[in-house]
């Protein structure tokens, strides 16, 4: 038992348990900072509260009435303890170091933007000399040839210019599979397989311009024969620069050669003999080689070429074919042909077919297939006991040359690009002339009184006023030739190598 309370005493509360760390006066106080780690400020006044008697309350002079016993005294529990305060590195040490001299004075002045700026400036500078080399490194060369009309710049120009060409034939040296089509009628229409552009072996074109000898046929200095001014034999055009019937000097237009059965390419007697058969087994041997250089390499060739435009040919001396290809005093005018080729684009999609005559040959080529002989006799099949009658039908119509009409050939598909060859040509000599035309199925022709209608030439270029008065005066002897006015124009198809 707890001992009585005497008289005159207050009782005592029990003792409050012990804690590692009492709860701080209130106010504070110097010993509870310092336990803290804060330093106490100077200027701080420190205020302790007077310290009360542990477990008693001290009663106030006017309260004369004594504590109870039983009143439960408070209690003040402790507070938990504090981490302790992490203390910031001192100036002048890193990573647990002292940081040297050089280092602290280089920051005082501001070396670490410094060296920050020029590291950027290095970066963007090395970046620049990237792209210039990159740059550099992508441009295009370019190869500058000799001018002046010197030696050198006429060999650099035949040397670029053979490579070219090079580049050219070795893409057009694959085979086309042969295909045979048979018709069962007479009248039947067919379709020509659109051949590959790897068979259209043009001849070459670098004469056009200033090749060979000009002569009566081109700009010659001293015209030969009738000409009309200076330059142009009788085979020009009047009003044409460097036209002829037979085409046209340089240009636009389907390159055409000149060959001389007679004799050779260093002009000997080649043996041919004068006769039709003769004269149709050389055309229909170079037509079955497809006209290559191979088919015709034991013949004489014209340097000069001519640019094919339209064929309208009025009957004239057959002297006039050499003429125009300036090869006059080197050629008899007989036993030649001309060859023209090239891939043409029509105007629109659709069947065709050809009408025309010419004397003494007019054979018409599409993708290797003949599609009309309009020649004064039959050249394609000549010989043979069964002709081909859809390549040579009678069209009727005006008188073209002599006492002959057209001829009308078989209907031919042109959708796309499309190889042609045109043979015309004199064979005993004495007169030539002709006409070739074209027919759109699809188009509405006007209609002579004998029913035939009254087509457009076939041309390679806008045919102009001089061409159109050209037409409009074609006849033979003293009948007009009636030509339609809206003349459509046949493109010549370049390649990606042209």
């Amino acid at each position: 038992m707890p001992d009585p309370i005497q008289p005159g005493e207050l009782p005592q509360p029990p003792t409050a348990p012990s804690s590692p760390r009492p709860f701080p006066p209130s106010g504070g106080g110097a010993a509870y900072a310092s336990n803290l780690g804060y330093p106490v400020q100077p200027a701080w006044e420190m205020h302790t509260p007077p310290q009360a008697t542990a477990g008693r309350a001290t009663p106030s002079s006017s309260d004369s009435q004594p504590i109870h016993a039983e009143e439960t005294p408070i209690v003040v529990e402790a507070l938990p303890e504090l981490p302790s305060p992490i203390r910031p590195p001192s100036t002048g040490s890193f990573a647990g170091k002292q940081m040297p001299g050089w280092l602290l004075a280089w920051r005082k002045i501001g070396g670490g933007s410094l060296t920050a700026s020029l590291l950027i400036h290095i970066g963007l500078l090395f970046a620049a000399g990237l792209v210039v080399v990159v740059s550099q490194g992508m441009e295009k060369r370019v190869d500058f040839l000799p001018g002046g009309g010197t030696q050198q710049g006429a060999q650099a120009s035949s040397e670029m210019q053979h490579q070219v060409q090079q580049k050219k034939r070795s893409s057009l040296n694959k085979a086309l599979p042969m295909q045979k089509l048979v018709s069962k009628s007479l009248t039947a229409e067919i379709t020509l397989p659109d051949a590959p552009l790897s068979l259209v072996d043009l001849p070459d074109a670098s004469s056009f311009i200033g090749a060979g000898k000009i002569g009566s046929g081109g700009f010659g200095t001293a015209g030969a024969g009738g000409g009309f001014g200076s330059g142009f034999g009788s085979g020009a055009v009047k009003g044409f620069s460097g036209m002829t019937f037979f085409g046209k000097l340089g240009g636009e237009g389907m390159p055409g050669t000149f060959y001389d059965l007679k004799q050779t390419p260093d002009r000997k007697v080649t043996g041919y003999t004068d006769s039709e058969a003769a004269y149709a087994e050389i055309i229909n041997n170079a037509a079955n080689k497809k006209f290559a250089p191979e088919a015709m390499k034991g013949f004489y060739k014209a340097s000069q070429q001519m640019s094919f435009t339209f064929l309208a040919i009025p009957n004239m001396s057959a002297n006039e074919g050499p003429k125009a290809f300036a090869v006059e005093q080197e050629v008899e005018p007989r036993a030649w042909f001309v060859h023209y080729t090239t891939s043409i684009q029509a105007p629109e999609p659709g069947d065709y077919r050809f009408v025309g005559f010419f004397d003494d040959a007019l054979l018409v080529y599409i993708n290797n297939k003949p599609v009309i002989d309009a020649s004064w006799y039959p050249i394609n099949d000549h010989g043979e006991k069964k002709r081909d009658p859809e390549i040579r039908q009678d069209f009727g119509g005006p008188l073209i040359s002599g006492n002959r009409h057209a001829y009308v050939g078989r209907w031919f598909k042109l959708n796309s690009p499309a190889r042609i060859d045109i043979v015309i040509g004199e064979r005993p000599g004495g007169r030539v002339g002709g006409l070739l035309l074209i027919q759109n199925k699809k188009k509405k022709y006007v209609l002579r009184a004998d029913g035939t209608p009254i087509l457009p030439v076939f041309a390679m270029s806008p045919l102009g006023m001089e061409g159109s008065k050209r037409l409009s005066e074609f006849k033979n002897g003293d009948v007009p030739f009636e030509i339609a006015p809206d003349t459509p124009v046949f493109k010549m198809w370049k390649s990606a190598f042209d």
